[in-house]
């Protein structure tokens, strides 16, 4: 095995589905497996820091990328990324009348998430932000933040603080949200992924979500990855 990181989104790629927050049984025991392998494992995810701890802390996941890399939580410490007021923005955003907030924008810094209320809600969105911030679908949510960081750039970071070469973290994801770590490192696509997601990956997997992260994860331990 050459890989030394493993950096797992949650959502769409640890759940049943693109469409649940249930999370998939044979992920879970796949996640399991790497760590026992003594992968370091990392979550990344569009969540807010407080709820990616809470999750991480049930995963047996220590290490937290959160608010699509504006935070990172290593070794016990909180590092930001992202810079900013996004109260404006956050007032543009809602007065378009085609997004709803969701409840973490209580406890987010600043990757602001909305539930589209309107077919055409990720376009009016785009067409209300100002310039310098960037708008993206997860699947599960619309989410605005600063431009200029992404997973992929909070992967890079990760990566120089703990001395490790990205070429030797592999990433599994499943959306738009995902593309910068997809490129970063050896990346994997599950096999319902975006089309963004599956050209940015290394390699796509057949499975869907988490039954695709388990065959990644698969081809991880078999030392299918991470290597020149």
């Amino acid at each position: 095995m050459s890989c030394r990181v493993l950096v797992v989104d949650l959502d769409g790629t640890l759940t049943l589905s693109r469409n649940t927050y249930e999370l998939s049984a044979e992920a879970l025991l796949a996640l399991r497996r790497a760590r026992d392998a003594g992968l370091r494992v990392v979550l990344a995810t569009a969540n807010g820091l407080d709820f990616a701890l809470t999750i991480a802390r049930y995963l047996g996941i220590r290490d937290v990328i959160a608010e699509n890399g504006c935070l990172v939580y290593l070794d016990g410490e909180t590092h930001e990324l992202c810079s900013g007021d996004m109260s404006r923005v956050d007032g543009a955003v809602l007065a378009t009348g085609a997004v709803a907030p969701s409840p973490q924008n209580r406890c987010r810094r600043f990757d602001l998430a909305y539930v589209p209320l309107a077919a055409d809600a990720l376009e009016r969105v785009r067409s209300a932000v100002p310039p310098g911030y960037v708008v993206e679908s997860s699947g599960y949510a619309i989410h605005v933040r600063p431009a200029g960081v992404d997973k992929g750039v909070a992967v890079a970071w990760l990566c120089e603080r703990l001395g490790v070469p990205c070429f030797q973290v592999a990433s599994v994801g499943d959306s738009d949200v995902d593309v910068g770590m997809l490129r970063r490192t050896w990346g994997f696509a599950v096999g319902n992924a975006t089309p963004a997601a599956k050209e940015a990956a290394r390699v796509v997997v057949e499975r869907p979500s988490g039954l695709g992260f388990r065959e990644a994860v698969d081809i991880i331990l078999s030392g299918g990855a991470c290597t020149p």
